[in-house]
Order: structure tokens, then C-alpha cells, then sequence
């Protein structure tokens, strides 16, 4: 496995700890077996930028758990030194379902 597998693996892991966010991986056509969810991250050592679901609001607790898990997933690596770009792509109905918009 390559650095950038390994830490692709483990974003991912860490990630699913995280109430609030999902990997949003783009669409794709093939169903191979392959995680797609490994599409929704881009790891150079410069910059990590993982897009992301939101399933719960408001964003600012979520995204807040979910940069403290990467930045600790990310020590230890080739790419520690990383900008972390956060990119919330989308917020699924679940999490509005029970808010009331202007409330």
C-alpha cells in the first residue's frame, strides 16, 4: 500500500466517527469493488481536501469534529504538514427534516 492509500483508509475511518458528515464521492458509472467513498479525498503533501455530506446541522460543531479527527489521523504522516480543506459538497434532507427554515 502506498502513503497515500494508507492515509486514505484511515480518513476514512476516522470519519465514520463523526456524527454529522459523510464522504461525498463523486458519481461514477461503475459499480466495481472498489470504496468509492476513497474518491471523495485528494491527499498531496500540501494539501488534503475531503469532500463531505452533511447529515446534521448546524455545520460548525460538525466540521469542527470532523477537522480534529483528520489533523490527529494526519500526524504521523508524509502529509502532517497539510493544509486541510474541509468542502461540504451537500446537505442531505435528513439533516432539515426537523428544522424549520427562518426559525
Amino acid at each position: 500500500m502506498t502513503a497515500r492509500t494508507e492515509l486514505v483508509s484511515a480518513l476514512l475511518a476516522a470519519l465514520s466517527t463523526v456524527e454529522g458528515v459523510r464522504p461525498a464521492p463523486p458519481m461514477v458509472r461503475s459499480t466495481a469493488a472498489f470504496n468509492l467513498d476513497s474518491l471523495a479525498i485528494d491527499a498531496a503533501e500540501d494539501l488534503v481536501r475531503i469532500r463531505l455530506v452533511a447529515t446534521a446541522l448546524p455545520l460548525p460543531p460538525v466540521l469542527s469534529a470532523a477537522g480534529e479527527v483528520v489533523a490527529k489521523t494526519l500526524v504521523g504522516t508524509p502529509f502532517e504538514r497539510a493544509a486541510v480543506l474541509l468542502v461540504v459538497t451537500d446537505v442531505d434532507a435528513t439533516a432539515v427534516q426537523d428544522r424549520q427554515i427562518g426559525a
